[in-house]
């Protein structure tokens, strides 16, 4: 095994924790509350450079769900949307605000439901 192997190796290992968040965060969207969509973004996208895997990950996530609601195509499309903002050098944080707002409303509805 190859040097640039066991950092790729322990790389992967050190996101799958990512993962199993985002997958817990988006896998339940519906009943995650916005606040705490916002506090989490940070811990999910603090590497920018691994922001399109993030994304190509939700979007799996996403469209697993679409048997069991079609805003999840729509949600699709946002996070294509975001891909490709981020690739027009659009400001990171705003965009991924923008993400996260846009994705929770979608699912929730435009209003805060207690």
């Amino acid at each position: 095994m190859q040097i640039g192997s066991v950092k790729k190796a322990i790389s992967l290992k050190d996101r799958d924790k990512e993962y199993t968040k985002i997958d817990s965060i988006f896998g339940n969207i519906e009943n995650t509350d916005i606040i705490d969509l916002i506090t989490i973004k940070e811990d999910i996208f603090k590497n920018k450079e691994d922001t399109d895997d993030i994304l190509s990950y939700i979007n799996l996530i996403f469209f697993d769900k679409i048997k069991l609601n079609s805003k999840y195509m729509e949600c699709i499309k946002i996070v294509e949307d975001t891909k490709d903002r981020l690739i027009k050098n659009n400001n990171f944080d705003m965009t991924i605000d923008n993400f996260i707002m846009t994705v929770w409303e979608e699912i929730n509805g435009k209003y805060y439901r207690s």
